[in-house]
């Protein structure tokens, strides 16, 4: 298999993951009613590797700037190394499990291995838990591979492993060579995309300088922080998680948002609003970056003029302290949401009672992920605790939150009953009750309507007169043949 090249964009995500700051790794979190078999979550994972190349594959960096980083089938790959299994430590409570997956997600990639790490924990309550980490890298054909969904399918447990891949064998000291041969091609497109570029800006400088001269400006200088809310605004390099789950009919039987993305949304904003002014510091709107998947989370919010695409055929040749620079994330937009719909799974006889999409905070305050199961809507909330202070506030308005916006529509009233009039009995009516009701009574006072009746010597007569009719009729014709 041909090594593949990482773009641009993808140089640059490799590179964050050094940087908690920027780091975009994605999260999964599913907590099971029992102990599974962990073997056979070791086992699905090792199929999906022999048939996914992405689960095996690692990114190769040339020793020296010339040329794209390359996708390679890891020669050294041990699934071990990826798949763990742990108990959790006492009392096994969910402040346990949190701490333990927060400590699971913040962890950088083995930049030498394939992107991504399971680990299995027992003594979750009296269940275990699936614990999951990719990098945004982990794709195939542009498509996010949920490692979540591969332990917990078991449509495919019948079937055979399959081979394992052929391995790449690509040094970084190679790589570079590579890039070296490729340099005159290289140089031949840039100077033709920056004759292009240079051209574009003097025709644009004709007929707009000023936007010419913020054109130019943009490629070389990073671009302005976007202002947002002054309670969001700090910082940091730590990252802490809150999970809510709610019966998935609650979000589907919802008056205003129904279904569960557009109930995540809306809890999740007025949650915020709700934070805001019991701060002291009331907003009347919030701006909220959605994205169709947590591993598209650093595109959703980047700036609108981004360093990376400024640059782009440029990029592979910059140093990486330079490409780390640009890496580095600037202040976007302060919250971001996204949303998964996806099966409940099992592991054997263990099925699963939650089950999380953790989102990247990559420069922003708080991301917000649901996942929508079909018994279930569990939300996930990443925040940064220098943005978020008030830890304690932030739960009690998103509880807030989700309870008035999952709360069912209020009945209609109902239309009060005519009232009647009851008659009492006769021997508890006055005499003048009494009498009042007797001229009332059709059968003493309403004289009946009369029948009309005809009398046979009536009837008998009628029919006389018209067969005497019938018979002079009869004649005259008679009369007129005649």
């Amino acid at each position: 298999m041909t090594p593949s090249r990482l773009s641009p964009e993808d140089r640059v995500l490799l590179r964050g993951d050094r940087d908690p700051r920027s780091r975009s790794t994605v999260g999964g979190l599913a907590v099971l009613d029992s102990t599974p078999d962990w073997t056979l979550v070791r086992t699905r994972i090792d199929r999906a590797s022999r048939s996914v190349p992405a689960l095996r594959s690692r990114p190769v960096e040339p020793s020296f700037a010339t040329t794209e980083p390359r996708w390679v089938i890891d020669p050294d790959f041990v699934l071990d190394r990826h798949v763990r299994h742990i108990a959790l430590a006492a009392p096994g409570d969910r402040a346990a499990l949190l701490e333990l997956a927060e400590r699971f997600f913040a962890e950088p990639f083995d930049p030498a291995a394939p992107l991504w790490r399971v680990l299995c924990v027992d003594g979750v309550g009296q269940g275990g838990a699936i614990l999951t980490a990719a990098s945004p890298l982990l794709r195939v054909e542009e498509v996010p591979v949920d490692l979540l969904d591969i332990a917990l399918d078991s449509r495919h447990d019948s079937a055979d492993l399959g081979p394992i891949p052929v391995p790449t064998d690509l040094e970084p000291a190679d790589l570079a060579r590579e890039g070296v041969r490729e340099l005159p091609w290289r140089a031949a497109g840039l100077a033709v995309s920056g004759v292009h570029e240079v051209g574009s800006l003097a025709i644009h400088a004709v007929t707009d300088w000023r936007g010419a001269v913020d054109r130019a400006a943009g490629l070389v200088t990073p671009p302005a922080a976007v202002q947002g809310s002054a309670l969001l605004a700090g910082r940091g390099t730590e990252r802490a998680i809150i999970l809510r789950s709610y019966p998935r009919s609650r979000a589907d039987g919802a008056p205003t948002h129904r279904g569960g993305q557009r109930a995540h949304i809306a809890a999740i904003r007025e949650a915020l609003i709700a934070y805001h002014a019991e701060s002291g510091l009331p907003l009347t709107s919030l701006g909220i970056t959605a994205a169709s998947h947590p591993a598209v989370l650093r595109r959703a919010l980047a700036p609108s003029q981004d360093r990376v695409e400024s640059l782009g055929r440029l990029l592979p040749l910059l140093p990486t302290g330079f490409v780390d620079v640009v890496a580095r994330p600037t202040r976007g937009a302060d919250v971001a949401v996204s949303h998964v719909v996806a099966a409940a799974g099992s592991v054997g006889k263990a099925t699963v009672v939650e089950r999380y999409a953790v989102g990247p905070v990559p420069g922003n305050a708080l991301t917000s992920v649901a996942v929508t199961t079909p018994e279930r809507l569990d939300v996930a909330v990443r925040y940064d605790p220098e943005a978020i202070r008030d830890v304690a506030l932030l739960e009690r308005c998103l509880d807030a939150a989700f309870e008035q916006v999952l709360a069912p529509a209020p009945s209609a009233p109902r239309a009060p009953r005519k009232a009647t009039a009851k008659t009492a009995p006769a021997a508890q009516r006055t005499p003048s009750a009494r009498k009042s009701t007797a001229s009332q009574t059709p059968s003493s006072k309403t004289p009946a309507p009369k029948k009309t009746t005809v009398s046979k010597k009536t009837t008998v007569s009628k029919k006389a007169t018209a067969k005497k009719a019938t018979a002079k009729k009869a004649s005259a014709r008679k009369g007129a043949g005649a």
